[in-house]
């Protein structure tokens, strides 16, 4: 006959937690007291959200293990409430009624009194019956709400009594997160302590990261658009498993165990006559495995040195005694997959895991729990970009590159410059020595002034003394002042931009910056020694958010003469050396027909 030994594994605090993004691998160790020969070590209250292909159990010790056993119990087979009489649910039943009927009618009450308040006027009623009624309105309204409240509130307090009546005991929260068996057959040669460690797979657990960027400008006399960065690498972790994680050793990772491991393979493509619904049916429905062979990640399997699973036999006794409900439920659960990840660091070929340092506590409380990784220190490149028709605030950007060995998850970024708080960003996925854009907001340091348009109109003609015609002539001319009253020296782009002509008649001509309308396609026009400007598209070298994401702002930029731009936007590179100040100009020149109207949109 087989030595029982039961654990129940709440009273066991958990070793060690590997978290990763919506699952968790537990580590746990129990000590038992073996007998020679077989001993079923029964370990109760284990997560209900546990993988069961994730299950493995390992042996230290005189022992061998010969099988382990998962069994997901059902509440409602541990009952210890007895039914109650008919009797006493058909009073409970009447009572129900009775409180259905009295929510109602005060609904509808409410409901009244409501709807004649909003039909008043001024009309209907003079200064004192308005007084009069609003006090009527703040009493009634205030006895009727209360009414309600206490009527629904009773009312579920009688709904749980009939389902206690008539199901026993409801099964508390504890239980129903609580509610895996694992047993361990166990055959030991000799009597004598022995130790198992248990290793699964849980759902309801994840993490994610949160940064605080600090930057500082470096307002050396070189003039270096750099700024040294202190990356605050956190993580915010929330767990709802039913089971609490005190003093763990605690490992975050940032691979992904949702990816299946398996390829996927093609299938063969037919072509087929579409003459019916049914046919078209049977087309979609051979297309279909395509996606599900790819879409369907396999569940994971570890192998272990003296590790044995099984327990299927016991599964399906226990799928027998389960309601059709419970059974779908069960069945449709989906299996975690396997995976690792989490300050020190530890790379693998797909994944980095950070070690928390010291012992966490992460409560199953459901509320989000903070712990450091890391501080890196890191430098940027700055830019200084300006749209001033559309505001007159110049922003500034930081070009980052990760010099740390981390990887950078997607995640919320709080920014501080020179100390204060002035933005929230995101951080997107970034590997070690890739470089990603993170804008700070507004540079109030930078001063433009973009005052409105000018505007002249003019008649003049043009031909040869064979023909001649009359044209209509607008000039616009923008003025721009830009003012750096930072102690270094900034590397500022300004943009704006020309109208374009969709019909033929109507001809524009840039006049200011000269040679600009002329430029050849990747050509600067020279403003100066510390100028320049160029045609270029919107998205010359943007990433998915809009932002300029490139080093040189001078070099490289998918550039464009005006024929050639089709935004008609304008670019000027401008370093403003401290204090300095650059007026900027832009005119052009709207020529049509005489007496053809155009409008500008």
């Amino acid at each position: 006959m087989s030595h029982n030994i039961n654990i129940d594994a709440s009273e066991h605090p958990v070793t060690a937690v590997t978290v990763y993004q919506q699952r968790a691998e537990v580590l746990r160790d129990f000590k038992v007291e073996l007998v020679t020969g077989q001993s079923e070590v029964q370990i109760s209250k284990l997560p209900t959200c546990m993988d069961e292909s994730s299950l493995r159990v390992d042996g230290i010790g005189n022992a061998v293990i010969f099988d382990v056993i998962y069994e997901r119990l059902s509440p409602k087979l541990t009952l210890t409430v007895p039914k109650a009489s008919s009797e006493k649910v058909a009073a409970l039943e009447i009572e129900e009624a009775t409180l259905r009927r009295e929510l109602k009618v005060l609904t509808i009450q409410t409901s009244i009194l409501g709807d004649f308040s909003k039909s008043l006027t001024a009309k209907d009623v003079n200064p004192s019956q308005l007084v009069e009624f609003m006090g009527i309105l703040e009493d009634k309204g205030t006895s009727l709400e209360e009414m309600r409240e206490k009527t629904h509130k009773r009312l579920q307090e009688v709904q749980l009594e009939i389902a206690v009546e008539r199901n026993g005991q409801i099964p508390s929260e504890e239980a129903r997160k609580l509610a895996t068996k694992v047993t361990v057959i166990v055959l030991a040669e000799q009597a004598g302590p022995a130790e198992l460690t248990v290793k699964y797979v849980v759902s309801n657990a994840d993490w994610e990261p949160l940064y605080d960027l600090r930057a500082t400008v470096d307002a050396s006399s070189k003039g270096e658009n750099t700024t040294s960065i202190s990356l605050n690498y956190r993580a915010s972790i929330m767990q709802t498993t039913g089971e609490n994680w005190k003093d763990v050793n605690l490992v975050l990772s940032t691979s992904s165990p949702l990816t299946g491991t398996n390829i996927p393979e093609l299938q063969t493509q037919r072509i087929n006559a579409v003459t019916d619904f049914a046919s078209k049916a049977r087309f979609k429905m051979r297309a279909n495995p395509v996606t599900a062979s790819m879409s369907s990640p396999p569940g994971a399997a570890m192998p272990m040195a003296r590790m044995a699973t099984g327990g299927m036999r016991h599964r399906r006794m226990m799928l027998a005694e389960l309601s059709e409900d419970e059974e779908d439920e069960l069945e449709a659960r989906p299996p975690p997959m396997m995976g690792s990840r989490r300050t020190a660091t530890k790379e693998g070929a797909l994944s980095t895991s950070f070690h928390i340092e010291g012992f966490s506590n992460i409560p199953t409380d459901g509320t989000t729990h903070k712990v450091a990784i890391s501080v890196l220190d890191l430098t940027a490149t700055l830019e200084w970009i300006a749209v001033p028709r559309l505001n007159t605030s110049a922003f500034l950007q930081c070009h980052i590159t990760n010099s740390s060995r981390y990887v950078l998850l997607s995640g919320p970024s709080n920014v501080f410059l020179d100390g204060s708080f002035v933005a929230k960003s995101t951080i997107p996925l970034v590997s070690p020595q890739d470089t990603f854009a993170c804008s700070v907001g507004v540079d109030s340091s930078i001063r433009i002034n973009y005052p409105p348009q000018s505007k002249k109109a003019r008649t003049q003609g043009s031909g040869n003394f064979l023909s001649s015609s009359k044209q209509d002539v607008t000039l616009y001319t923008q003025y721009i002042s830009v003012k750096n009253t930072r102690t270094s020296t900034v590397k500022l782009l300004v943009r704006d931009i020309v109208p374009v002509s969709e019909e033929q008649r109507f001809k524009i001509t840039v006049l200011e910056p000269k040679k600009l309308g002329e430029a050849k396609a990747g050509e600067d026009i020279k403003l100066g020694q510390d100028a320049f400007c160029y045609w270029a598209r919107k998205d010359w070298d943007t990433n998915e958010k809009g932002t300029v994401n490139a080093g040189n702002l001078s070099k490289g930029i998918h550039k464009s003469s005006q024929n050639e731009a089709p935004d008609g936007q304008v670019e000027w590179v401008l370093k403003l050396g401290p204090g300095s100040t650059q007026e900027l100009m832009l005119s052009w020149e709207i020529a049509a027909p005489q007496g053809e109207k155009w409008q500008m949109r």
